[in-house]
């Protein structure tokens, strides 16, 4: 080995040893979290209580649903009372020999007749 390489040899090992070293200076990122913030006011009092934030979650969401679960339970209490439906009254079948319609409230009436019955019949044959 000549003294040329010899030198070029350790030049690169010195800039190998300097990169490295330059290299371990900079700062390591961990992934680690920022520090927590300074509550101040009104949020200083609730996060004595409710230090995570998915615990200010949970307690909002549980304060929504209890006023909803107040206001249902106060509507249900002072509700209007149910009115009381007056009674059908029947109406006579027609004794026209007409049938009445499918539909018709007078229908249930008509087919409590056995000639009614036969005479419905007789008409979906047709």
């Amino acid at each position: 080995m000549t003294f040329a390489n010899l030198g070029r040899t350790a030049l690169f090992a010195t800039r190998r040893q300097a990169a490295a070293a330059a290299a371990s200076q900079q700062a390591k990122r961990r992934m680690g979290s920022a520090a927590a913030p300074e509550w101040t006011g009104i949020d200083k009092v609730v996060r004595g209580y409710f230090p995570k934030d998915e615990q200010m979650v949970v307690a909002i969401s549980g304060g929504y649903l209890g006023l909803f679960l107040l206001y249902k339970i106060k509507s249900a209490i002072s509700g209007s009372p149910e009115e009381v439906a007056a009674p059908v009254v029947a109406a006579a079948p027609a004794s026209s020999g007409d049938i009445p319609d499918v539909d018709s409230e007078e229908f249930g009436a008509f087919l409590e007749s056995e000639e009614n019955v036969m005479k419905f019949v007789a008409s979906i044959e047709k």
